[in-house]
């Protein structure tokens, strides 16, 4: 049933994926960048407490960490689903309904992806360390809009020791 749940979930998202891949060649090319897989699925719930057991007890993704702002609202939290791929999970609000918010690409080389998104015209933000999870993160839009983040989990980075501490 999980398998299900997550491949249905995820499957327009990773053909997505593929497609940039596949245009990148998918090597192993430090100087120009890689995108080498579908890092996380942002999802925004009403519920955190409802929807964090559902993930965690129901579903066996373990909550890896949880960020609040300054004055104790969450922001987000991860959950593991195996060594590298993730659900993120984010408060909804009028702004930000339910559902799939967002999606994370990994890369290595942040800078040259982001450098060849703006060569092919999408649209893409400088890629910075973000002051949470010390990630290299920039945010893109596709052709119709759809919100993605490419994250680089850099040494030192939250998101590179937990997959370098998992267990299978």
């Amino acid at each position: 049933m999980k398998t299900k749940i997550i491949i249905t979930l995820a499957l327009p998202i990773l053909f997505f994926a593929g497609l940039i891949i596949g245009q990148n060649g998918g090597t192993d090319n430090k100087e120009t960048g890689e995108i080498i897989g579908l890092n996380h699925v942002g999802i925004r719930v009403a519920d955190f407490d409802k929807a964090s057991k559902f993930y965690e007890d129901t579903m066996g993704f373990p909550m890896i960490y949880k960020f609040h702002n300054d004055t104790g609202q969450l922001l987000f939290a991860y959950f593991q689903i195996n060594k590298s791929t993730f659900i993120e999970l984010m408060l909804s609000d009028d702004e930000h309904p339910e559902g799939i918010d967002h999606f994370g690409l990994e890369t290595h080389n942040n800078e040259a992806i982001v450098s060849e998104f703006h060569n092919k015209g999408i649209e893409c933000t400088k890629s910075i360390v973000s002051p949470f999870t010390k990630v290299n993160i920039a945010h893109a839009k596709d052709l119709n809009g759809v919100y993605f983040e490419i994250i680089e989990a850099t040494d030192g980075s939250d998101l590179r020791r937990v997959m370098d501490n998992w267990k299978e």
